[in-house]
């Protein structure tokens, strides 16, 4: 029998065989359990990873690949950070894809930057090579919400400010054309 359970941060794998006297009980006879029947307690799906060579191999370079994503992310300014993600690091070149084709050539324009980063946390980058890569979804786009309008108080405060100032007054022209969009 074979159990997996998935959770959003691990997921855990459980499997129980029985051996071949328990499953005699099944013809109606009851065989007590034995004590060496095979039984695993669960383990992640990390530890599974890290179990084999091949795999321990992927799962250290998986979590490199991480490392250097977090490390990007920090070196880049915030805005195009969400746009651009590490795709793989061999060599001492580090692959990054971009989501069109400005982020990546904004990202290009960065590159000594990055490189000069992550080299000062001890990882050696000779060369960054960008690609634009479609498939990275741009973030979402914030919806934007007209501003509060001024209340009755701060209406007056400006109505005041625009009778001071001299007509020909550009900042007398804007104040009116505010409070003109305020009334509406």
């Amino acid at each position: 029998m074979l159990l997996a359970v998935a959770r959003r941060s691990e997921t855990r794998i459980i499997c129980k065989l029985p051996s071949l006297q328990f499953l005699s009980g099944w013809a109606g006879q009851k065989a007590p359990r034995p004590e060496n029947s095979y039984s695993m307690t669960s383990r992640s799906l990390q530890e599974h990873l890290v179990s084999g060579d091949s795999m321990a191999r992927l799962a250290s370079h998986a979590q490199r690949l991480l490392q250097f994503q977090r490390s990007l992310e920090a070196a880049l300014p915030a805005a195009l950070a969400p746009h651009v993600r590490v795709a793989n690091f061999r060599l001492g070149k580090l692959f990054i894809h971009a989501a069109n084709g400005a982020v990546a050539a904004k990202v290009r324009q960065l590159g000594p930057r990055v490189a000069s980063e992550l080299s000062n946390k001890g990882v050696k980058v000779t060369q960054i090579e960008v690609r634009v890569q479609a498939g990275i979804p741009d973030s979402p786009k914030e919806s934007h919400e007209r501003p509060v309008l001024p209340g009755l108080r701060q209406k007056q405060g400006l109505t005041a400010l625009a009778r001071k100032l001299p007509p020909e007054s550009p900042l007398k022209v804007a104040l009116d054309r505010l409070l003109q969009s305020i009334k509406e």
